[in-house]
Parts: structure tokens; sequence; C-alpha cells
């Protein structure tokens, strides 16, 4: 299993931060956020599929403890490629806001283990776009 390990400070409270997170992780995986109040964060078992290019996405949510994690199990589907991909993001207090650690976890199979460094950087590229969405949507927030 192979690993990546990306983090990011955010201005502004754990909750907000959590709250953020939902929106970004899902626009980008199910068309758009999961509504989120007190109540109802995402539900683990809740299962999506997007197609972007020539990879297929297929994932689910493995779990979510507001505001404190979410983690996501993914199938990256490129034929003849495949990539197990587990992504888990803990979101800790900090003296001025919030610090998001992101961890991707992922495991090549058949031909991706051939463009294993063609897979790594389309990861950690994921992942960087991943926080900097976050960051730009909580700075959205302030203004």
């Amino acid at each position: 299993m192979l690993k990546q390990r990306h983090e990011k400070q955010l201005a502004c409270p754990m909750t907000e931060a959590f709250a953020a997170l939902v929106e970004v992780i899902g626009y980008g995986r199910w068309g758009g956020p999961i509504p989120i109040d007190a109540v109802t964060p995402p539900k683990p078992g809740f299962r999506y599929q997007q197609q972007r290019g020539k990879v297929l996405r297929r994932g689910k949510v493995l779990a979510c403890l507001r505001p404190v994690s979410i983690t996501l199990q993914e199938m990256l589907l490129d034929p003849p490629c495949c990539v197990q991909l587990r992504l888990h993001w803990r979101l800790e207090p900090v003296e001025d806001g919030s610090c998001v650690l992101l961890d991707a976890r992922y495991l090549l199979n058949g031909a991706a283990t051939l463009r294993r460094r063609h897979w790594q950087e389309r990861i950690n590229g994921h992942c960087a776009r991943m926080l900097s969405a976050l960051e730009q949507r909580v700075l959205a927030e302030e203004t």
C-alpha cells in the first residue's frame, strides 16, 4: 500500500471547516454538496459514481464523524489501469483555526503498476487541488 500525506491550515473553527470540506468533497464526487446541518452529515455507506475524461471513479463513504473526519474508499478505473484509493480527512483544532490532514492510501493493480509515477502524480495533484478548493471555500465564507 502506497501512502501520501497532505496538510492545510485554515483560519476558521472546525465546524466551519468541516461544512466546507463536505461541500468540496461532494462537488467533485456526487455532483453537488450533501446538504449538511447539525443533524444530517454524509451517511456511511453512501455510494457514488462519476466519470471524468477516461477515468471512472466509483466510491463510497466509509465513515463520517462530525466535525472530525471523513473517510472515502474509491476505485479509479482507467482501462487497463485500476487503482484502489482510500482518502481520510481529519480535522484538528489549532491555536488560530483548524488543521486539515489528508491521508491518501492507494494500491495499484494491473497495468497501473507499470505507470506508478503517473498515478503518484495524479493522486498528489488531486489531493493538492482538494485542499486548495477547501481553502478557497473557507475564504469565500469569510467575505
